[in-house]
């Protein structure tokens, strides 16, 4: 009598079947991976952009969080004296936001300015923030930003001269609550005095570019668009931007 041959399946057919099933899920792994990376990233831009946006609401709604433990006298900040609210003849006026290549925290200082005895108001705005002498508050009420998931700028590009410009200042008018931008090159010790600043007319209403990378580099970078505009739609995220849009000196 012949026996008959058992079903099954050989080391073979097992073996190609296990590898088939392992290359199958690391592709699903590898595919699920870039998916999660890139939503990370859209959320980082997107982050970003409403981060830059809302500096700018702040200050053309005048939003002051100076507490009463600190005094303001002529401009400089007093962190050992307390003082009435509206009892200081300090003027805030906006914003400084600073940016640092490779940092993900983006830090935001305070802006105030001091009316001149016999200020002319008929001077243009831009005189008018000159007068006032802006200083950056970097003693106290100093805030920060992260943006999410690692990301980090990777490069500052001013458009209109290529200066890799890592400072947004947003100064309100005095007169017209106008606000007026400005770009500039921030050094490691944040100026409090910000006349040279507003004094230099290449920093004022120029378009400038902040790209970001992902965490791991990986990936086109995102560009932060400021476009030197007024509003809080002055600042604009498009991803799948260039290096060298963003590669200024």
């Amino acid at each position: 009598m012949v026996g008959k041959r058992q079903a099954g399946f050989t080391i073979i057919e097992i073996t190609l079947f296990m590898a088939i099933t392992g290359l199958l899920f690391l592709i699903a792994v590898a595919g699920t991976g870039n998916t999660i990376r890139t939503f990370r990233f859209t959320d980082s831009g997107r982050s970003l952009e409403a981060f830059a946006q809302k500096q700018y609401d702040d200050v053309i709604n005048g939003l002051n969080n100076r507490s009463s433990d600190v005094s303001c006298t002529n401009g400089a900040v007093d962190i050992d004296t307390a003082q009435t609210i509206g009892s200081s003849n300090c003027l805030l006026m906006g914003k400084l936001v600073v940016f640092r290549s490779g940092n993900p925290v983006v830090t935001t200082y305070n802006v105030v300015g001091t009316e001149p005895s016999g200020v002319n108001y008929s001077l243009s705005d831009d005189d008018l923030i000159s007068a006032f002498q802006p200083q950056a508050v970097t003693n106290t009420a100093t805030s920060t930003y992260t943006i999410p998931w690692g990301a980090a700028p990777s490069g500052f590009k001013r458009t209109t001269d290529n200066t890799a410009t890592n400072g947004l200042l947003l100064i309100r008018s005095p007169k017209s609550s106008r606000l007026v931008s400005y770009t500039f090159v921030v050094p490691p010790t944040v100026p409090t005095n910000l006349s040279s600043v507003v004094n230099t007319a290449v920093n004022r209403s120029q378009a400038t570019n902040i790209c970001i990378k992902n965490a791991d580099g990986v990936g086109a970078p995102a560009r932060l668009e400021i476009n030197g505009g007024a509003s809080q739609n002055a600042a604009k995220i498009i991803f799948n931007a260039a290096d060298t849009e963003c590669n200024g000196v």
